[in-house]
């Protein structure tokens, strides 16, 4: 797999997009608010039995919540309020950001990632990613770890050890365990609450996570990055030369086409090549992907036919979570298959396909119903949260009333107003419902009459088509 990094940064913004067969596959920015990897002195501010969690003042606008099983070194099923207190100082780390009311997610469990290594200090495991799957390798690798480490802390190996050297290795483990050294510092020193580790900026944290033997080239567009690039570069120990860095000038975004492939990616309905379609629905709970065949009719029969459109929505979905940054429970709706080898098939390349992203995922299994349910882990802000808001008309529904029904609301409330006590009702209204309703004089005629009542209606721009304002006008002298 061949991939790139192209980076876009301005006085306002930083943008990162993640590249892989020349096809965007994520993109980061620096302009939204980000915490997450961030740790925090924190103070307790309340404790919840009975939803065993706990509010944590951070110095954020919402306080974040702790979950009783996020607390480090807790045992499963401990009553939260055993072990943690009111006005507690407390060391806590960003796992997820704030999303709609809800505070930040956070945990004691602090990891320190690195290049080649993440650093657990509240833990004592070595773990191996599981991309690792040479034995002598992984057996090296443990070896060289647990000769090495202090007591007392864990260590997880990431897929970047396949092809390190050791020297590398335990030099980036030194330096993890002094930045934990620093930390514990900041903590001794500061009074809650208070940030006393912030996470790497977004390019370094782009090329922390990807700069691997995959990486062909980084593109930018401010050449006084080159210098700062190379500096990381350097840090990291990873073996890589400094003359994949590019400069290139101009609108990076537009001139690789991630422009196109961002504004697509806010759309409900995702075209694949064959003429299907795939349909993206989430709310807070889950994620539903619908595979539909669209246009395409195939060449052969139907199992033929939803078998290959399959194949090719098996490897788009597991793209555009990782563009959208989708997390939770998924489930897919792949069109029915009546052959098990198939049903295998599509499973496999989507679980190989999955095997591309950072972000931790599983695959559960088919449920009753047929549908395809897995988890993918969640910390930032997706695609949709950062460019779009919601609409002030339908608040997030998707829909707002039509027409018709709104008009008939309107005219309602103006036939139950004869109690008040002015010759006039002036109501106004969008422009678009105000012609609506002038074109029915035979019930505008029939309120006046009931109500006794003259009806001025007013065409208002800038109101949302459902919003509307009636008030009394003239007083009655009579």
């Amino acid at each position: 797999m061949v991939r790139d990094i192209i980076a876009e940064v301005y006085p306002w913004e930083a943008r990162v997009a993640i590249v892989e067969e020349d096809r965007l596959v994520e993109v980061f920015w620096a302009d939204q608010e980000e915490n997450v990897g961030n740790i925090y002195k924190g103070r307790v501010k309340d404790v919840i039995p009975g939803l065993s969690c706990a509010f944590i003042d951070i110095g954020l606008a919402k306080n974040a919540f702790l979950y009783a099983g996020d607390i480090a070194r807790v045992n499963k099923g401990a009553n939260i309020s055993d072990v943690i207190k009111s006005g507690q100082e407390v060391m806590v780390q960003v796992k997820k950001e704030a999303f709609a009311e809800k505070g930040a997610r956070v945990t004691g469990d602090i990891t320190i990632p690195g290049h080649f290594l993440v650093l657990l200090p509240f833990q004592n495991d070595v773990s191996i990613s599981r991309k690792i799957q040479d034995d002598n390798r992984r057996q090296h690798l443990r070896s060289l770890i647990e000769r090495n480490k202090p007591d007392r802390v864990g260590i997880i190996l990431r897929t970047a050890c396949l092809d390190a050297e050791d020297n590398e290795i335990m030099g980036e483990m030194r330096r993890l365990l002094e930045v934990w050294q620093h930390i514990k510092s900041q903590y001794d020193n500061h009074k809650a609450p208070f940030m006393i580790y912030e996470d790497i900026n977004v390019l370094e944290r782009a090329l922390r996570d990807y700069l691997d033997c995959d990486l062909r080239r980084i593109v930018i567009n401010n050449m006084k990055l080159k210098g700062r690039i190379d500096r990381f570069i350097e840090s990291q120990g990873c073996g890589k030369t400094f003359n994949i860095i590019q400069y290139v000038q101009g609108d990076l975004f537009e001139r690789y086409g991630l422009e196109k492939d961002i504004r697509k990616a806010l759309r409900r309905k995702v075209w694949l090549k064959s003429g299907g379609y795939v349909i993206f629905d989430t709310t807070e709970a889950m994620t539903v992907i619908d595979v539909n065949s669209g246009k395409y009719t195939g060449k052969y029969d139907f199992e033929d036919t939803v078998y290959k459109l399959n194949l090719e929505a098996a490897v788009e979905i597991p793209r555009q979570l990782r563009l959208r940054s989708i997390g939770g429970i998924i489930l897919i709706d792949f069109i029915d298959m009546k052959n098990e080898e198939n049903r295998d098939d599509v499973v496999a390349v989507l679980r190989k396909e999955l095997e591309k992203d950072k972000a931790h995922s599983r695959i559960v299994g088919m449920t009753g119903l047929g549908f395809l349910e897995m988890t993918r882990k969640k910390s930032r802000y997706g695609i949709g949260q950062v460019f779009n808001d919601e609409c002030p008309s339908c608040h997030g529904r998707g829909y707002t009333i039509n027409i018709l029904s709104l008009a008939c609301q309107v005219k309602r409330k103006l036939a139950n107003l004869g109690y008040l006590e002015s010759n006039e009702i002036i109501c106004e209204l969008h422009p678009h419902l105000l012609e609506f309703i002038m074109n029915d004089a035979k019930n505008l005629g029939y309120i006046e009459h009931v109500t006794g009542k003259e009806i001025r209606l007013v065409g208002k721009e800038g109101l949302n088509l459902e919003d509307y304002n009636i008030t009394s006008g003239q007083i009655r002298t009579d």
